[in-house]
């Protein structure tokens, strides 16, 4: 990717949050908080970036607080909110494929999969370095697009407050590269692993999931990351945190088709635009700023709720009386994706070709996934052996008892 198309992508990722309502946003004058994008570049169309969906956040859910209905968010953190966008978003262009609207896909009329049109290419925008592993870095291992002399010194380290999955002499907070992490959080530990290492699987399995796998002849990728200009990052450490920290002969070993290990191009714009709510910005008056309490997250093309505010990992304004309701469901969280994707299935497949997925549990259809399952198990053995298993629990949910 070349500086022109970064420097684009930084823009208009900007430009649509600036365009988006107040409510939900952080505080100028006390909060911070990450914004995370992705974007669509379609080469028959001049090659103009077009941002699909875009989230903010820093918050995540202790495992105390988790729920077995799948309609609460665990993990409200920039990257997890606009990759759950994206998954709506994918699942409109579905739709729009199968009426004959506009649609980046293509529907194979005898395999009933879709395919990407030609030409179509997805990158991340981020403010904020992942935290995890790419978040560790010494002034040493910095690195920069700019020469030498423009260079602009941010910090001299970064760190992550990421925990160990695996602590190495009993200390969780030992900054060891390389590591798999969960993130942090106050009170119960949560069960969320680093964005770090969601985005390094993402970069193998494709960002489309286990369900969307199931209608798709080839899983998704990011092809580049995009560092707003004025954020704290070291290219070394987040191309050691998306696929340099594994051996390539065993991940290659481990690769199955249609999978391939993607190792997207980390740029960093340098167009002057920074991010109004980044955490390094100039504080005014003295100490310091504080993480805002909830987040946005937005897609296009989605009729409904396009946009939404989450807090606790509900939509915000929801009564008490209300929270374990539909009413208090954001449409990213995992019954809802659910419920979307069962309709999206049915109109493909037609005319009920297997058994009626209202009442099938989650976790038995993401196991039809069947060259996603067997990929995952591969890599589970021979790159991520420290990967962790959240509680089968949360996974048994169906839409006929989860919607009530």
């Amino acid at each position: 990717m070349d500086a022109k198309l970064a420097n684009l992508i930084s823009k208009v990722c900007l430009a649509k949050f600036n365009s988006l309502p107040k409510t939900g946003k952080p505080k100028a004058e006390y909060e911070w908080s990450i914004l995370s994008a992705i974007v669509l570049v379609d080469a028959a169309k001049a090659g103009d970036p077009t941002v699909v969906s875009l989230g903010t956040g820093t918050k995540c859910l202790g495992a105390d607080q988790l729920s077995e209905k799948g309609d609460i968010l665990n993990d409200s953190h920039a990257e997890v909110m606009a990759r759950r966008g994206f998954l709506r978003f994918l699942m409109q262009q579905m739709t729009s494929a199968l009426k004959n609207g506009t649609s980046i896909f293509e529907l194979n009329s005898e395999s009933r999969k879709f395919s990407c049109k030609s030409g179509i290419s997805f990158h991340f925008f981020t403010t904020h370095s992942p935290c995890g592993d790419a978040s560790i870095y010494s002034e040493t291992s910095r690195s920069s697009d700019e020469p030498s002399p423009k260079r602009v010194k941010l910090s001299a380290e970064g760190m992550t407050g990421g925990k160990l999955l695996s602590p190495s002499a009993s200390d969780a907070m030992a900054q060891d590269v390389g590591k798999v992490r969960t993130k942090p959080g106050k009170g119960v530990r949560t069960l969320s692993l680093s964005c770090s290492d969601k985005m390094a699987r993402w970069a193998i399995l494709g960002v489309q999931g286990s369900l969307l796998m199931m209608l798709l002849d080839r899983p998704i990728y990011l092809e580049s990351v995009v560092i707003c200009d004025g954020t704290d990052f070291c290219n070394e450490a987040i191309e050691r945190a998306l696929w340099k920290r594994w051996d390539p002969d065993v991940v290659e070993g481990a690769l199955r088709e249609p999978f391939r290990q993607v190792k997207p191009t980390i740029v960093a714009a340098s167009n002057g635009l920074m991010f109004q709510f980044r955490k390094n910005r100039p504080v005014c008056g003295g100490g310091k700023f504080q993480p805002a309490p909830g987040g946005i997250v937005w897609c296009s093309d989605v009729e409904r709720n396009a946009l939404e505010v989450e807090i606790g990992g509900r939509r915000q304004g929801v009564t008490k009386k209300m929270l374990a309701t539909p009413a208090a469901r954001l449409k990213i969280s995992k019954i809802e994706l659910f419920a979307t994707f069962a309709a999206v299935w049915k109109a493909v497949t037609a005319a009920g070709s297997g058994a009626d997925m209202d009442t099938l549990r989650y976790v038995d259809v993401k196991n039809r996934s069947r060259a996603y399952r067997e990929q995952w198990d591969a890599l589970r053995v021979a790159v991520f052996p420290e990967w962790s298993a959240k509680p089968s629990s949360l996974l048994t949910f169906d839409l006929c008892s989860g919607g009530k």
